[in-house]
């Protein structure tokens, strides 16, 4: 074979290996970083049966949160943010429900959630643990955990966590056939 048939044979072998190879070493290096949608910490392993935890709103998607000892501003700013939320689904509201757990019981201010539309739940101590690390959770309809926002301080970080919250929770129920 001479060196004119070889130029095309060798064009050809170099544009088709190159983007392989460039791939190959992006990879190998450590230059990609994988896309994700998704503002919330993606949780694996956690469910109600692995928590011991019977299931407040079976069937039903579900955001949780775990009310403190003392309700201070930010806790009225991460209850205001859940309500907010469930307004903003709109017509999927009804597939969601607001769960808040305790850990004392406080009659006064659960007479009141319940009135403004939250489900109480008494937590067990592997619910308070979990829920320490996660202020908020978002839980599927078959009693997964799924996803999970860390605590935020200031009235503008928990504005940015609610609509953090709202995005995740539209892209969930539209890509659910569940609850």
């Amino acid at each position: 074979m001479n060196s004119r048939n070889r130029k095309p044979l060798m064009l050809l072998l170099v544009v088709f290996l190159a983007p392989f190879l460039t791939a190959l070493l992006v990879l190998q290096l450590g230059w990609y970083q994988g896309g994700a949608t998704n503002k919330g910490q993606l949780l694996a392993g956690l469910h109600y049966r692995s928590l011991a935890q019977p299931n407040p709103a079976e069937r039903q998607w579900q955001l949780l949160y775990l009310l403190p000892s003392q309700c201070d501003a930010s806790c009225e700013d991460r209850l205001t943010a859940m309500q907010k939320v469930l307004q903003a689904l709109g017509r999927e509201r009804e597939r969601v429900n607001a769960v808040v757990f305790y850990y004392q019981q406080r009659p006064e201010l659960a007479e009141i959630l319940t009135e403004k539309g939250f489900l109480m739940a008494r937590a067990n101590d592997a619910v308070k643990s979990a829920l320490t690390e996660q202020t908020l959770v978002i839980v599927d309809p078959l009693g997964q955990w799924v996803m999970g926002y860390g605590d935020v301080q200031g009235q503008n970080a928990q504005i940015l966590q609610g609509k953090h919250l709202l995005a995740d929770m539209r892209k969930l129920l539209k890509l659910s056939r569940v609850g």
